[in-house]
């Protein structure tokens, strides 16, 4: 494998990894001291997809079935996520977001990106424009794989 290619690829482990445990780590708030960093990834996926089922939340965590049940049951009980029935199959129940879990998403959000624009401080705008450029292709390419 080309070196380039190689060291690229551990660049990007790496920012994945490290990156999102240091976030965790770093944004103190009610939201990280109460849930499990799956279970704001769980918060996310809603957020940014909108109502899903339980088996999506699972396939997009690469987890088992009975941790998404856990980290959901969690969430419910503490009222961030809501069950609907689908309007045609009642059989089929969907997750999502209540107004609470919302609300503390962004509040989680605000905080994590005031972190980074810290963090990122030092970088020049025209180096965030190759960034955004990279990760786009990159982004594409993995959804690309996905759909497959």
């Amino acid at each position: 494998m080309d070196t380039k290619l190689q060291e690229a690829i551990q660049l990007f482990t790496d920012v994945m990894i490290y990156g999102q445990n240091e976030v965790f780590r770093k944004v103190e708030n009610e939201l990280h001291r109460e849930f499990s960093l799956e279970q704001i990834k769980m918060l996310d996926w809603l957020h940014r997809l909108g109502p899903l089922t339980s088996k999506e939340l699972t396939e997009l965590q690469g987890t088992h079935k009975s941790a998404t049940s856990s980290r959901l049951k969690k969430l419910l009980d503490k009222g961030y996520v809501e069950v609907a029935h689908h309007e045609q199959d009642r059989r089929v129940k969907y997750i999502d977001l209540t107004d609470q879990g919302k609300k503390a998403y962004k509040k989680t959000q605000e905080q994590v990106n005031d972190y980074l624009r810290e963090v990122l401080s030092g970088i020049k705008d025209e180096e965030i424009d190759q960034f955004i450029f990279i990760f786009q292709k990159v982004k594409e390419l993995l959804k690309e794989q996905h759909d497959r």
